[in-house]
This record gives C-alpha cells, sequence and structure tokens, in this order.
C-alpha cells in the first residue's frame, strides 16, 4: 500500500466547506474557517471559499506541490515500518493505494471507501497520516459488521479512542503525540491500561465493546 501526497485546490476548498464548520467529533469551526467567514460572511459558497484558499496559501508564502514533495518525503521515511507494525498489530493490510490532500484546514476527514484523507499543511505530515490510516487497520482488521452491530457513534467513539496505541506502539515515528478528542480521554486510558495487559486488539475490542455505557470522561 502506498500513500501519495498531493494538492488539489478545489478539494481543498470542500474540505473546508464541509468539514471546517463542525464535524461528529467536535461541534466547534476551526480556526481557518472562522477566518473564512470572517472574509466572505456565514454562507460562503465554493467559489468564494476556493478564492480565499487561494488567498491564505499566498499569506503564507506556501508553495504547494513542494510542500506535498516534502510531506511525501517525511511519510517515505517511515511508511514501511509503520505499515509492519499496523499490520502485525490488526492481522490485515490495507487493499488500495492511498491519496492524502494537502489544506488549510485544521481538521482532516478521510474516505475509506474512496481511499483518501486530507492532511493539514501546517501539521507534520506523519503524525496525521498514521491517524487516519489507523482507522483503515480498524475497518478492515475489526470489520464494517462491527459499525452495524454497535451502531455508528459507538463505532465511532471506539475507532477514535484506538488511536492512543499510536503513543504505544509507534511512539519514535511521531512527532507528536496523539491526543485525540477530548471527550475520549477516559476511554483512551481504558485502552492503554488494558493493552499493557494484553496486546490482543480483537481482545481489546470485545472488552471494549462490552463496556456499557462506554466511560467518554
Amino acid at each position: 500500500m502506498k500513500v501519495t501526497f498531493t494538492y488539489d485546490k478545489a478539494r481543498d476548498a470542500w474540505c473546508l466547506l464541509n468539514k471546517g464548520k463542525s464535524s461528529s467529533n467536535s461541534k466547534f469551526p476551526t480556526g481557518v474557517y472562522v477566518r473564512l467567514v470572517e472574509r466572505f460572511g456565514n454562507d460562503p459558497d465554493i467559489e468564494k471559499t476556493e478564492k480565499f484558499v487561494g488567498e491564505f496559501i499566498d499569506s503564507l508564502h506556501i508553495d504547494t506541490k513542494e510542500r506535498a514533495i516534502g510531506f511525501q518525503r517525511e511519510w517515505d521515511a517511515v511508511s514501511a515500518e509503520f505499515q509492519r507494525r499496523a499490520e502485525k498489530i490488526f492481522g490485515v493490510s490495507l487493499p488500495s493505494d492511498v491519496t492524502a490532500y494537502l489544506t488549510v484546514n485544521n481538521r482532516c476527514p478521510y474516505n475509506i471507501d474512496e481511499n483518501w484523507f486530507f492532511v493539514s499543511m501546517t501539521y507534520p505530515p506523519k503524525d496525521t497520516a498514521m491517524h487516519e490510516l489507523w482507522h483503515f487497520y480498524t475497518w478492515y482488521g475489526l470489520g464494517p459488521a462491527e459499525q452495524k452491530r454497535l451502531g455508528k457513534e459507538k463505532y465511532n467513539d471506539l475507532k477514535e479512542a484506538l488511536t492512543v496505541l499510536l503513543n504505544i506502539e509507534c511512539a519514535d515515528l511521531l512527532d507528536k503525540p496523539d491526543k485525540g478528542y477530548p471527550q475520549h480521554a477516559g476511554l483512551r486510558e481504558k485502552i492503554a491500561a488494558f493493552w499493557e495487559k494484553n496486546k490482543d486488539v480483537r481482545d481489546l475490542w470485545d472488552y471494549l465493546t462490552d463496556l456499557a455505557p462506554i466511560p467518554l470522561f
């Protein structure tokens, strides 16, 4: 599996316009989205958003092509080792290559069906890539049937909290610790404690799904 970093202005604008205001894990707008609204009002359209994105990139003096090349270089330095560790934990390899789109947004969505995720131009790309790909491995390793069984909300809480394992298994590959969302802090503590005693991800998942209700705080 190869991750290719690239920039596409239309996709960048889509990410900011559609994922900047809020998300399933945060009701708050991102800092860049706030600046978009300040520039063009509360209901910016895609044309205005693309204009803002261009202006914002120019203000930071970012060469998007060079930034993508640099991100690719950073990722390639750890990619093979990360995949080896993730595949060992989840017992699967990812079936398709993945595209990482650069964005000015501070929030980075992903789409497993379409094999892409976003990375912020102003945050370590390796960290975002490992976080998002962890969701891919969770999906393929534990199965979409789990989302159907648990419901989207509970599955989301579990897969987001599960990224705490990056701080244990991939700490030397990260530039910064994976913090996760505040509402998952208690759950992440339980995951880390369980992992110290049993490093079987399926046993861990069974333990987590038996928690009712999930202690989010």
